[in-house]
């Protein structure tokens, strides 16, 4: 047993639903079936009765769930006490973004020039993060707030969602897609998918895993982290991955072909920190980001603010 496995069954328990639960956590659904499977093959007992409209609580789930709130609350709470015994780093904030400018696409510098106004004496120092470490590198404090693509699930590191916008299919330019403008996911379940190197939580969703129900990556390819690996992987390659449609416009191509992919859900910008870090710089960035983000969603094409 451990705090992912207590933090995702507290939301399904809260959510009533194992779907619910994993849309809140930004994760796809089968591994959060799995890791309860896990925890209950753990315990011997069943937590839940599962039925056609979502999931119960049984009497040994009611008494975990009690339980794993409790352990909850006192890890955010030693957490919060020994933050605040560290030196006042408050002069300097230091922002991943992953892939640099496409991390939250034209919000970005509105984003940057809010908090910056706000805070003109304190450093920013950016950083540019891959799919693989745009959340290790918040969990371990190398950066103190990163913006980031959901879904990101982990122990230490939160997320406020600011801005969703639509995916798009990326193939190469001479794909037997590539003529296409627009396609449904159905249209390209089938197709082998590029493999992103990053935890399963994140590439499972831009491979299209829950919407198929098991993967179907091309195993000959190395996984990549970076749009520039997704780009020289696709033009050697016949396949097919999703992508934020930011990319599209910050990251063309001649070599690949961004094809509309209105029913997939949709990309979620969000805004990454340490679990319980109370810092007041920390805490002015996240207000400012979403601030910016609700104020300046016009500028972000085909997107919805999640503020």
């Amino acid at each position: 047993m451990d705090l992912r496995q207590l933090q995702y069954l507290v939301a399904v328990a809260e959510e009533g639903s194992v779907r619910r639960a994993a849309r809140r956590l930004y994760m796809a659904q089968p591994p959060l079936s799995q890791a309860l499977l896990r925890l209950e093959r753990d315990l011997g007992v069943e937590l839940f009765t599962r039925t056609s409209r979502g999931v119960i609580l049984t009497d040994a789930g009611r008494e975990l769930v009690g339980r794993a709130r409790d352990i909850l609350h006192q890890v955010e709470d030693a957490r919060s006490a020994v933050q605040a015994t560290a030196p006042d780093d408050s002069a300097t904030l230091r922002i991943g973004a992953v892939a640099g400018p496409l991390s939250a696409g034209e919000l970005t510098r509105p984003i940057l020039e809010a908090f910056r106004a706000l805070h003109p004496d304190v450093t920013v120092r950016l950083r540019d993060t891959s799919f693989a470490d745009q959340v290790d590198l918040v969990a371990s404090g190398v950066i103190d707030v990163a913006l980031v693509r959901c879904p990101v699930v982990h122990d230490d590191v939160d997320v406020i969602p600011i801005a969703a916008e639509p995916r798009a299919l990326f193939v190469r330019s001479t794909h037997e897609l590539a003529s296409e403008q627009t396609l449904s996911v159905d249209d390209v379940i089938e197709y082998p998918m590029l493999g992103l190197d990053a935890p399963e939580w994140f590439s499972s969703f831009w491979q299209l895993d829950p919407e198929r129900g098991h993967s179907l990556v091309d195993t000959q390819l190395p996984p990549v982290s970076t749009v520039q690996g997704i780009q020289l992987a696709l033009a050697a390659a016949p396949l097919v991955v999703t992508g934020c449609a930011t990319m599209a416009r910050f990251a063309p191509s001649p070599l690949i072909r961004a094809i509309e992919l209105p029913d997939a859900s949709p990309s979620i910008i969000g805004v990454a920190y340490r679990r319980g870090d109370t810092r007041p710089v920390v805490r002015s960035f996240l207000e400012a980001a979403a601030s910016a983000a609700a104020e300046n969603i016009a500028l972000l094409p085909n997107a919805t603010s999640s503020v």
